[in-house]
């Protein structure tokens, strides 16, 4: 059984194990599930009447909540967390070629 989140206004609001990418909730409403990213609460499978959405949307823009689902995910699945400093090292990466492009566009025009 899923751990339950929240069970507001008739939307129950599970994370899973043995899940994949990308970090998301289900929430299901009677016959109704859908999968919503975590990080954008856009749905990406299943379907689920906009009012629920509406309602999954607001609890996870509340104080704090999506960083503690997010993290929520990553410990029921944690084959799928990406490597500590993975986006960091991926940004130096890309400033680092820019400084190197700009260096070099500049050593041309002398």
């Amino acid at each position: 059984m899923a751990p339950l989140l929240i069970n507001r206004d008739g939307v129950s609001i599970v994370v899973q194990s043995r899940e994949h990418l990308p970090p998301h909730i289900h929430a299901s409403s009677g016959e109704d599930e859908a999968l919503i990213n975590i990080r954008t609460g856009e749905i990406f499978a299943g379907s689920i009447d906009a009012k629920k959405l509406r309602i999954v949307r607001e609890w996870l823009d509340e104080d704090g909540c999506r960083a503690l689902v997010e993290e929520n995910f990553y410990e029921l699945n944690p084959g799928l967390r990406p490597k500590k400093g993975t986006r960091e090292q991926a940004a130096k990466k890309t400033t680092a070629k820019k400084k190197r492009k700009q260096k070099g566009g500049k050593s041309n025009e002398k």
